[in-house]
């Protein structure tokens, strides 16, 4: 019992007493022990709170930015360019087309110091170093060159630079150059289209770009590319022209305009059957592989054949004459009194650039008297000439594939004005373009029919052997008979053969044509600028079948001649008798074994124009508002043919002016016997002839001094060559 006691009396003390003093570590599960695990139990679940919300923040709530974030600094989205389409003549030949290129591009913040990084860079590319510098501040990639040059991607590779990056892109290529430029347009930076076909089938050219990755390390190096979606090339185009007479046109162009220092030109070559244009060249001229986008290139991609706007002046004699010949109004055996020159309507008087007497409808044209045509309009009447401006076309687009053609100016009938009818006969008061007139000549020489004009052949895919689609041929819109067509045809090959258009003849083939000499407007004082010309040819070849019709433009000559039959002329003889050949056309007949070459002409047989004071002409302030600036030209190109004197007269028309008291000599060069007969008549001076033919030489001569009842000399022959010295002064002008 007492044992039992003492053991339960050990047993309270020894539980009474602190752990420690059991022998047990201080770190165990005492009170602090646990209260320390404890703390530590909290402050364990705490990070792994802090841990888990982050980890859900990144993941979660964060995931897209950051995993966006790494892939930009990781991966790069590219668009691949698709392989432009090409571009191909009526042959096959390429005329555009698509090649490799490197483009150069920068990681600016690799590298601090930027200032060194831009003059480095600057050299190797041939770039500006400021503009340069300015972008590598922005940071970040940026483009250092693009489409760069093979010897600018060799020199930037050999500067082994890490921050550097090579991208192959597509460059537009043009094999020929300048030629047929204004047709092909151009392609910038962004492999856009401008101007020219390339704007025109941007969409059919272009393709389809395709998508792909870069893929970078952390240093930024490109390792790797990944194709998402390929691109898909753009379709090819083949046109009508033909790059052998394009040629042979763009080298006949750039000789005539510097022969004649004219400021600009062009040149229309158009089927007149089927309205296929082969050929169309303009100057000024630009290079589309080299072109600096200044001002003055930007301003040389208009193309002249459809963007200007002309007064056609005495070419368009040809369609008041067909007119009035469909509405049988008149025959070709109508005689016209073209007055010695001279017609009033109203306060005008317009004058002929030679005196003339009696003409019939043909020689209206052969002569290109201005009083006979205004006679032949007026026969015709305000209706029916305005009808027919609208039925040839004038007024409204070709719809030739080409972008920034005009639609020409055509005066309202309502408001005509007293002189309107007179003026419009003769080529004044309308606004054209070269390619529309090439319309007008061709709906002559195919017999009637108003074509539309053509230059895309059709469209194929690319690589493809067969065209997709085709463009199908208008059927034209018949504005003449076909017996009114034959009338115009042989008096347009009388106009070559003995008329204003000699230099035109082509040895083998027949030709017909018609010249044209007008004088340019001035935007500025919207009147007629004094010593500035259109001058202008019209024709068609062989007249017989014909296969072949030319508009040849020269504008601002400043040589010494500036007639249309002069200088237009002779270069559509040079043209054509090339194209012809090529396109294996058989002459129209042999010429003779003993041919003489083209004789030398006088002026005045060359001639339809006549200077004249213009400064109150209604027309010209009608067509200044619509003028566009020839480049460096100090005039616009918008021109007629103004042979009106402003003087006093009765208001009404009247048939002829007074004859004026004779002075001095008149110019009888180049009349036949009946026409210097007629004018010897009208100013009552003797004559005495010698010889056959027409006059070629006169005594006394031109504007000499003729005492009263003096007798005039005529020496006629039958092929006109000009004397050694005519001491002719260069009055009036030539078509």
């Amino acid at each position: 019992m007492a044992r039992s006691e003492q053991s339960r009396g050990v047993a309270a003390r020894r539980k009474a007493q602190p752990s420690h003093s059991l022998g047990l570590p201080t770190n165990g599960l005492g009170r602090q022990g646990r209260a320390r695990f404890r703390k530590f139990v909290r402050v364990a679940l705490a990070w792994f709170a802090i841990v888990v919300f982050r980890l859900l923040d990144l993941q979660v709530f964060q995931g897209g930015d950051l995993t966006a974030k790494a892939l930009r600094q990781q991966e790069a989205t590219v668009d691949i360019i698709a392989k432009r389409g090409a571009i191909f003549d009526r042959h096959g030949n390429e005329l555009a087309l698509s090649t490799p290129a490197q483009s150069i591009g920068v990681f600016a913040d690799r590298d601090p110091d930027k200032v060194a990084l831009a003059g480095i860079l600057a050299g190797a590319v041939t770039a500006d170093e400021s503009d340069l510098y300015r972008r590598l501040r922005r940071g970040g990639f940026q483009w250092v060159k693009r489409l760069a040059t093979l010897a600018e991607t060799e020199r930037a590779r050999a500067l082994d630079l890490d921050s550097l990056h090579f991208e192959t892109e597509s460059k537009r290529y043009y094999p020929h150059g300048t030629v047929a430029a204004h047709v092909l347009g151009t392609v910038g930076l962004d492999h856009q289209g401008q101007a020219g076909l390339e704007q025109s089938f941007e969409s059919r050219l272009r393709g389809e770009d395709g998508l792909g990755i870069l893929q970078y390390d952390a240093r930024q190096r490109r390792y790797g590319t990944q194709i998402l979606d390929p691109s898909i090339p753009g379709d090819d185009i083949i046109l009508h022209l033909d790059l052998n007479i394009q040629s042979l046109v763009h080298l006949e162009l750039e000789r005539a305009i510097r022969e004649t220092n004219a400021q600009a030109g062009t040149i229309v070559l158009m089927r007149p059957d089927s309205g296929e244009v082969v050929a169309m060249s303009n100057w000024p001229r630009f290079d589309p592989n080299d072109l600096s986008r200044t001002p003055e290139d930007l301003e040389k991609l208009r193309n002249f054949a459809i963007s200007y706007l002309v007064e056609p002046g005495s070419t368009f004699k040809v369609l008041t004459a067909a007119a009035a010949l469909e509405e049988g109004l008149v025959t070709t055996e109508d005689v016209f009194d073209c007055e010695m020159g001279a017609i009033w309507i109203k306060r005008r008087r317009i004058r002929d650039h030679h005196p003339y007497g009696l003409l019939t409808m043909p020689e209206v044209l052969v002569k290109s008297s201005n009083v006979g045509i205004i006679k032949i309009g007026h026969r015709l009447g305000e209706q029916n000439l305005h009808k027919y401006i609208r039925q040839f076309g004038f007024g409204s687009a070709t719809g030739v594939a080409l972008p920034g053609e005009v639609h020409g100016l055509v005066r309202p009938l309502a408001r005509w004005s007293s002189s309107s009818l007179a003026s419009l006969s003769m080529g004044q008061e309308i606004g054209v373009s070269a390619l529309q007139m090439a319309r007008l000549f061709s709906a002559v020489a195919n017999g009637g029919t108003l074509v539309k004009p053509r230059i895309v052949q059709g469209i194929r895919e690319h690589g493809a052997s067969e065209f997709e689609f085709e463009f199908e041929q208008d059927p034209g819109v018949r504005v003449i008979s076909g017996e009114t067509a034959a009338t115009m045809q042989a008096i347009l090959e009388r106009v070559v053969e003995s008329g204003t258009g000699r230099l035109a003849q082509i040895p083998g083939y027949r030709v017909a044509g018609k010249t044209g000499t007008a004088q340019m407007i001035n935007p500025k004082s919207r009147s007629y600028a004094d010593g500035v010309y259109l001058s202008s040819f019209c024709g068609f070849a062989p007249v017989n079948d014909p296969a072949l019709v030319g508009v040849v433009m020269l504008y601002d000559p400043r040589g010494q001649f500036y007639y249309g039959g002069k200088i237009a002329a002779p270069l559509f003889s040079a043209v054509a008798k090339q194209a012809l050949r090529h396109m294996d056309i058989p002459p129209s007949h042999s010429p003779p074994k003993d041919a003489r070459p083209v004789p030398v002409v006088p002026d005045t047989v060359l001639a339809d124009f006549v200077e004249g004071r213009v400064d109150d002409f209604v027309g010209a302030e009608f067509l200044a508002a619509a003028v566009v600036s020839v480049p460096d030209a100090s005039v616009a190109n918008l021109g007629g043919t103004p042979s009106v004197q402003p003087a006093k007269a009765p208001e009404a028309i009247v048939p002829g002016a007074p004859a004026e008291t004779l002075r001095t000599a008149p110019d009888m060069r180049g009349l036949t016997m009946s026409e210097a007969s007629s004018l010897a008549a009208r100013l009552g001076i003797q004559l005495e002839f010698s010889g056959s033919g027409m006059a070629n030489m006169q005594s006394p001569e031109p504007n000499e001094a003729m005492s009263e009842g003096q007798v005039l000399r005529l020496q006629f022959v039958m092929s006109l060559i000009a004397p050694e010295e005519t001491g002719r002064p260069a009055e009036g002008g030539g078509g």
